[in-house]
């Protein structure tokens, strides 16, 4: 039985939803480039949000995520994840 194709898009709505439930942060008219911190998420909250990806796509992130500051390097770092786990079943 495959697996159903993950898009980017499902990977930004997955975190759209998950900020408003986990965090009550609304999206709506925010712009994907928005840094993490202009939405109040600390490092903390950045581990919880991380965390959540994980478990719901089973994807491990790497050590060293600095490169993440925006909505939009979320998103395109847990979609690259998901590809990569894909290709490697």
């Amino acid at each position: 039985m495959t697996q159903p194709t993950i898009t980017s898009e499902d990977v930004k709505n997955y975190l759209q939803n998950l900020l408003l439930e986990e965090k009550k942060i609304n999206l709506e008219g925010v712009a994907l480039n928005t840094n993490l911190k202009e939405l109040n998420i600390d490092s903390f909250g950045f581990l919880e949000v991380i965390f959540s990806i994980e478990h719901h796509y089973n994807i491990f992130f790497p050590q060293g995520i600095d490169n993440i500051n925006t909505l939009q390097d979320v998103i395109d770092v847990t979609y690259d994840l998901i590809q990569q786990k894909a290709k490697a079943a």
